[in-house]
């Protein structure tokens, strides 16, 4: 090893990452549930009908198929959902302040049971209470209202796109359609008429179909 390369202490104790804050009051119990429900809510939505309408023809082909994709279509919108959700309220810290804030709720109760006469407001009496709480809590608001507000931009591009797609296919389905459909009536116009010749004429026009092949 070289003399300047800098030697590593393998046996160094590397510092324990800080353990997650898990909230242990009721408020937060109560507001992390009902979060949860709404998740699920959201994800359930819309239903198979709803699913089937975006792709008929598949659907109607493979309904099994199709009513197992919706299922996990709604799966994954709900862990989705949670999983941001759990990223915000660890990155504001949710559970510490509605813990924080269902104890101060406590002590204001036990407090007021107790007849004890109302302090002196701990903040500032420059700042009022509304005031101190709409300068932190807006601009996180404003921040999160961007940042879907791109997300939903970026879903109705990638759904145009897919309508675009579908209204192409649908055409060029439409013609084709169009196309067999003549090609049908071409065909049942020449059966009747074929079915209409008599036996002579048949016979006259099978010897000259044979006339025309080239010999070889």
């Amino acid at each position: 090893m070289a003399e300047d390369e800098p030697r590593v202490n393998t046996n160094e104790v590397q510092p324990e990452a800080e353990p997650e804050y898990e909230g242990t009051s009721i408020r937060w119990k109560h507001f992390s549930t009902s979060y949860k429900l709404a998740a699920k809510k959201i994800s359930m939505g819309w239903s198979y009908d709803d699913f089937a309408q975006c792709i008929p023809g598949w659907s109607g082909a493979q309904p099994l198929q199709a009513s197992d994709v919706c299922k996990q279509m709604s799966e994954f919108i709900q862990d989705s959902v949670n999983e941001e959700g759990d990223r915000i309220f660890r990155q504001y810290h949710a559970a510490e302040g509605i813990d924080t804030l269902h104890q101060v709720v406590a002590e204001a109760k036990a407090r007021k049971a107790a007849g004890d006469a109302p302090g002196q407001d701990a903040w500032k009496r420059v700042l009022e209470p509304k005031e101190a709480i709409r300068a932190r809590v807006v601009p996180v608001l404003r921040n999160e209202k961007a940042r879907l507000e791109a997300a939903l931009a970026e879903l109705e591009a990638e759904n145009d796109q897919l309508t675009d797609i579908l209204k192409i296919n649908k055409a060029k389905r439409t013609e084709q359609n169009a196309l067999a459909n003549q090609w049908l009536d071409a065909l049942e116009e020449t059966a009747s008429a074929f079915g209409k010749l008599s036996e002579t004429d048949v016979q006259q026009w099978s010897i000259e179909a044979q006339e025309r092949i080239p010999q070889v």
